[in-house]
């Protein structure tokens, strides 16, 4: 009989090696995708594990600095508006240290889409 440490060991290697879930719906327009283009699916299945994953976290990279560019430009937008940048530090003036850039990153992007402004979106 395998001990609870054993046992919790194995739980975490199991968890730790199971693919996400998968939606079926999606999964059902990957397959006519690769069913419609099978020589891409060939060309791209003939990669290397290394360099799909370096490739998945290039994309990862690129969505992350897309991200911060938006909200630096989010930022500016605050501060060069007194009163905007005022009622945002006040309604984030009690959320914890932790989460308050955050906050003020969604309390801004709201105070822009009530002036009738949309969130910047780098190129």
């Amino acid at each position: 009989m395998p001990t609870l440490r054993e046992e919790i060991a194995e739980k975490k290697k199991a968890l730790v090696s199971q693919d996400p879930p998968r939606n079926a719906e999606r999964d059902a327009e990957i397959d006519a995708f690769i069913k419609e283009n099978p020589k891409l699916h060939e060309k791209i299945n003939a990669y290397s594990k290394e360099y799909l994953v370096r490739q998945k976290i290039l994309g990862i990279m690129e969505t992350r600095k897309r991200d911060n560019a938006r909200d630096q430009e989010i930022r500016e937008w605050v501060e060069q508006n007194p009163e905007i940048k005022q009622r945002v530090e006040e309604r984030v003036k009690n959320v914890p240290d932790e989460n308050r850039q955050r906050a003020f990153l969604n309390v801004a992007k709201t105070e822009l889409m009530k002036q009738g402004m949309r969130t910047p979106r780098p190129s």
